[in-house]
């Protein structure tokens, strides 16, 4: 029975791209983004993107340059999707990709405030 589960355990990938919090851990930290369409386009700020509470669950601190907004995105490699949430009085839905070497992510997602949808493309680099 030791000898089996022994070899069980040999046999789980040590591959850190198909470890979940690997990756997510790829996207943590300061970003600054570059909002290229909507509203207020250009628009330039940061953000802080943290570990959600899910091997695979991120959170985009400030997105929409709004400073309280605290906004989950799901990772899978390079994809990411945002769920529809509120935040700060805003309703975010989106998704995005990151380049290989988790350099830039290009977002694209809606934020409505209550006075109608802004379709936003972004572009968030280190």
């Amino acid at each position: 029975m030791a000898l089996l589960v022994l070899s069980l355990v040999a046999c789980e990938s040590d591959d850190p791209s198909e470890n979940p919090v690997a990756i997510r851990d790829k996207y943590l930290g300061q970003w600054n983004v570059t909002e290229n369409t909507g509203i207020n386009h250009p628009q330039f700020y940061q953000v802080n993107i943290v570990a959600g509470d899910a091997d695979d669950e991120i959170v985009i601190e400030g997105l929409y340059n709004e400073v309280n907004s605290k906004v989950a995105a799901l990772v899978s490699g390079t994809q990411l999707s945002i769920p529809n949430q509120n935040s700060a009085g805003i309703s975010y839905v989106g998704s995005g990709t990151a380049n290989a070497d988790y350099s830039q992510i290009a977002l694209s997602f809606t934020a409505n405030d209550g006075s109608g949808p802004d379709q936003i493309e972004a572009v968030l680099v280190p």
